[in-house]
């Protein structure tokens, strides 16, 4: 597949091949195609992350990226990891099996330990693939770049961190989605000419009958994937039309009203936390950046996080106050709640 969205990754020597290392956050990726793509059903998203990793194997190899390491990172003694686990294996992205605890697993951890060895022990490997856009792997894609090495990030972008692409930049982000067809968003003219010739009127409609009604239900309702293969003209197109799906949101859609109200809202939420555990319904402010704003809008970047903190404050919605520390020396900053104002008497009673 010549006309792919790997164009511009590859070695610049096109004579030789780099040895790759693909690392994978399989609950990232599992869990993004279940709930943008595939409405919370479970098979079609398993079958959607293998179909995905098996298409970016064969793209990297097409690149003259040959594959010297692959592992993939879940709870695989847990749904969804173990269904997923053999064919992981097969495909040679070997299952690390994670500790999974409280909704939480040490994945991120892990797979960041494991690249930095590979990193540090594997001349051989020039180019490193994470499969997942956690904001955790900032630190390590940082030491990839400082160690000379060539770095792509593949995920969805509305699962991917705008703190990690703002710093790896976009020339090393991979929409992994690019690889799926949703469907009425490309179609095959061949299709369109035979349907519409005379004598085959309805054709199509009695062919998808005669699958049965639960094949006719997943064609509408869910994206599909493309097989892999150089044969597959509209994989090509599709490819081909769009490389870098992401890009930073404008200040009109990092600073609407929508967002502004849930970053109200998360602040009444924290409130009554504090409230209840210190007595006080004041919201610390660097613990609110560091924590829960990079949580809730994992699409924004650090400054844009704190531009919309600065713009809740100028439009007096909130009051930010510095108290003084009685356990150190240096004082502190909270985010005091204005209840008189119009927007958030409205938040609180609704």
């Amino acid at each position: 597949m010549t006309d792919s969205c790997l164009n511009d990754w590859g070695p610049q020597d096109r004579g030789r091949s780099l040895g790759a290392a693909v690392f994978v956050d399989f609950d990232n990726l599992y869990y993004g195609l279940l709930g943008d793509f595939y409405h919370r059903d479970h098979k079609k998203a398993l079958d959607a992350c293998e179909s995905l990793l098996n298409i970016l194997r064969g793209e990297l190899k097409q690149r003259r990226l040959s594959i010297a390491l692959g592992r993939s990172y879940s709870a695989f003694d847990e749904f969804p990891g173990s269904e997923a686990a053999h064919s992981l294996s097969l495909m040679g992205f070997d299952p690390q099996y994670i500790v999974h605890h409280k909704g939480k697993n040490s994945a991120d951890l892990q797979l960041s330990l494991d690249l930095m060895e590979v990193l540090l022990t594997r001349k051989d490997i020039d180019f490193f693939v994470i499969v997942g856009g956690d904001r955790d792997f900032i630190p390590v894609s940082r030491k990839v770049l400082e160690a000379r090495r060539e770095l792509l990030i593949a995920a969805l972008p509305e699962n991917t961190s705008g703190d990690l692409l703002d710093r790896v930049g976009l020339e090393r982000f991979l929409d992994i989605s690019a690889l799926l067809e949703i469907p009425g968003d490309s179609k095959d003219p061949q299709e369109d000419d035979s349907s519409q010739k005379p004598g085959n009127e309805g054709n199509g409609s009695e062919k998808k009958e005669e699958g049965g009604s639960e094949e006719v239900s997943s064609k509408k309702n869910s994206p599909k994937v493309f097989a892999s293969g150089a044969n597959s003209r509209r994989n090509k197109q599709t490819l081909a039309k769009s490389q870098l799906n992401w890009e930073p949101l404008s200040e009109e859609e990092a600073f609407s009203r929508e967002r502004k109200d849930r970053a109200l809202r998360l602040l009444m939420d924290l409130a009554d936390r504090y409230r209840e555990k210190h007595g006080k319904a004041e919201v610390w402010l660097s613990p609110f950046l560091k924590n829960e704003m990079p949580e809730y809008f994992p699409d924004l970047t650090h400054p844009q996080r704190r531009r919309l903190i600065n713009i809740l404050k100028e439009e007096e919605k909130i009051e930010i106050v510095e108290r003084e520390n009685d356990n150190g020396p240096f004082p502190y900053s909270v985010v005091l709640l204005n209840s008189e104002h119009p927007t958030v008497k409205g938040l609180l009673t609704a």
